[in-house]
């Protein structure tokens, strides 16, 4: 199975946890021409916390600032994969056979275009992009 890998920016908020904080916080960027690529929001009592991948990130961080969003990023390992059965297993037994850890991933899957994309936070980005990934 061939997967395409790259490097990307993800970029992390912290928002009140509230209704439409994510839709006005997606309307923003939305405004500013920025494209969101994969998106994940985890919850807890009070704030909950976003991790963004976009097209543009220094557009997407300069829109945060002017909202007054505090965000940090973070470089993150972006697979490109066939949305097949054991996709996932596959990356995660190449990371795994290198002794890199997965310590988070997000995923969505374009079933018409036969796609996925996943985004992983790893142990060591370095030498997971240099692993062999079939390509």
């Amino acid at each position: 199975m061939k997967f395409k890998c790259e490097e990307v920016e993800q970029i992390t908020v912290i928002l009140e946890n509230r209704p439409g904080i994510l839709a006005d916080l997606c309307a923003y960027l939305s405004d500013h021409r920025v494209n969101l690529r994969a998106i994940a929001a985890l919850d807890s009592t009070d704030v909950g916390s976003g991790r963004l991948v976009v097209d543009n990130p220094e557009r997407a961080k300069i829109a945060l600032s002017d909202a007054g969003v505090e965000y940090t990023s973070q470089r993150c390992l972006g697979v490109e994969m066939p949305n097949n059965p054991g996709g996932f297993a596959g990356i995660a037994r190449n990371l795994s056979l290198a002794g890199i850890n997965i310590d988070y991933i997000y995923a969505s899957g374009l079933p018409r275009t036969g796609k996925a994309l996943g985004i992983f936070g790893v142990s060591d980005l370095e030498r997971a992009l240099a692993l062999d990934w079939g390509s």
